[in-house]
């Protein structure tokens, strides 16, 4: 156990965590290009998500988590204000929902790409970089804002919601659309809500 806890308070460790938060974005990126390419070569093809077609239950299942996780998203940077503790919005729920909504966006990328191999590849990534930069940026916050972020740790889980959780954090702050756009969000939004749109037609393109 003191081995495990000096191993953790290690600058070496730590700057190994705080290196794959930094890269955790554009890991994704390459790996799941590659995963895609992978695909067409070996013609591995997606599920359809046409519907005016037979519908797949699959396709539909990963559209849907495609959508939560961006709304998810959506709705945290709705209370994302710079300098202060996010208490509010689904941070009264979970400590980390941008986190959570990246995480179900995946999982409905890998449904609708249809290769459990992608599965093994990405599932462990999430793990990896999200745990990483989770455990970077409450080392800062406990930094930061002391007292006030060990009392909000110990009242809301990090990143799987309680259903006996209730929003009473700082409830009367509203999502606001001004702290939205002041996000980088907006981009990210569109392009999240735009995956289906492209996985259809890379599924029409490349494998009819």
């Amino acid at each position: 156990m003191q081995m495990l806890t000096e191993l953790i308070e290690s600058k070496r460790f730590n700057h190994l965590l705080n290196w794959l938060r930094k890269r955790r974005t554009m890991s994704f990126k390459i790996a799941f290009s590659a995963l895609i390419i992978e695909d067409i070569i070996t013609g591995k093809k997606p599920h359809e998500l046409s519907f005016w077609q037979d519908i797949d239950i699959i396709a539909v299942l990963g559209v849907v988590l495609i959508f939560t996780g961006s709304l998810i998203r959506l709705w945290a940077k709705g209370h994302f204000v710079k300098g202060k503790l996010f208490t509010s919005g689904p941070y009264a729920i979970i400590r980390h929902p941008l986190y959570l909504g990246s995480t179900i966006i995946m999982l409905g990328v890998l449904c609708i790409l249809n290769d459990w191999f992608n599965w093994t590849v990405i599932v462990p990534m999430i793990i990896l970089f999200h745990g990483a930069a989770i455990f970077c940026e409450e080392k800062s916050l406990e930094t930061r804002f002391g007292r006030q972020w060990h009392d909000y740790k110990s009242a809301v889980p990090a990143i799987i919601p309680s259903v006996r959780r209730r929003l009473l954090l700082n409830s009367a702050d509203k999502w606001s659309w001004q702290v939205y756009c002041n996000t980088t969000e907006k981009m990210a939004t569109a392009f999240f809500l735009g995956l289906p749109v492209f996985l259809e037609l890379l599924e029409e393109s490349m494998f009819h």
